[in-house]
C-alpha cells in the first residue's frame, strides 16, 4: 500500500504550527507592556488622585455653561513606561474617554461623559497651568485644539486633556477663565492657612 503525501497538506501543516507561534512571539511583549503600564498607572492614582473631590454642581455662569465636549483621557505629567508610552490615571472615571458635556462650576471644572453616572472633576484649586494646544494628546491626534490642563499634587502632576471647541479662540477663552479660577481659588487657599 504506497501513500503518497501531498506538498500542499505539507505546507498547510507548516502554516498551522508555526503561524500562531509567530503570532504569540509577537503579541506577548505587547501584552505585557500593556499589563505593566495599567498596573503602574493603577499604583500611582492611588497616590495622586485626591481623596475628595466636590460633587456635581451646576454651571454658576452662562458663558461657561454645558457644552459638548470630548474627554481624551488622563496622563501623568513625568511619567513614561518604557521610556515610550504614558502612563494613564486610572480610577475614578479618569480612564474611561469620551463625549460629553463639560461647563465649569464654582469649585471646579466637571465634564459627564455620556452613559456615566458621575461626572469627571478637575478642581480649580489644584489647577497649576492650561494650555491650548493642536489636538495631540497621549500620542493619538484628535482633529482641532486641546485644553491640556495640567493638575494634582505638585510631586505628582497630571496632564487631563478636554477638547471644549474645534476653533482656538473658543479654547484659548476657555483656558483663560480655568486659569482666573484656579488662581483665585489657590489664593483662597493660601489665605486660610
Amino acid at each position: 500500500m504506497n501513500v503518497e503525501i501531498y506538498p500542499a497538506f505539507i505546507a498547510q501543516s507548516t502554516v498551522d504550527i508555526v503561524l500562531p507561534i509567530i503570532v504569540g512571539i509577537v503579541l506577548l511583549p505587547v501584552m505585557v507592556g500593556l499589563l505593566l503600564t495599567v498596573r503602574r498607572g493603577t499604583q500611582l492614582s492611588k497616590y495622586s488622585l485626591p481623596d475628595f473631590l466636590p460633587g456635581e454642581q451646576p454651571p454658576d455662569d452662562p458663558a461657561f455653561g454645558k457644552r459638548g465636549a470630548y474627554y481624551a483621557g488622563t496622563i501623568f505629567a513625568a511619567q513614561k513606561m518604557f521610556g515610550v508610552l504614558p502612563v494613564p490615571v486610572m480610577g475614578k472615571g479618569h480612564h474611561i474617554k469620551g463625549s460629553g458635556k463639560v461647563w465649569l462650576s464654582e469649585e471646579a471644572v466637571m465634564l459627564h461623559r455620556y452613559f456615566t453616572r458621575k461626572p469627571l472633576v478637575i478642581p480649580f484649586a489644584l489647577i497649576h497651568k492650561v494650555d491650548v494646544r493642536i489636538g495631540f494628546f497621549g500620542g493619538k491626534r484628535i482633529p482641532g485644539y486641546m485644553l491640556h490642563i495640567t493638575w494634582g499634587r505638585e510631586e505628582l502632576p497630571m496632564i487631563s486633556g478636554i477638547q471644549v471647541s474645534r476653533r482656538r479662540d473658543v479654547s484659548e477663552e476657555w483656558a483663560r477663565e480655568i486659569s482666573c479660577r484656579s488662581q483665585i481659588w489657590q489664593s483662597k487657599e493660601e489665605n486660610s492657612q
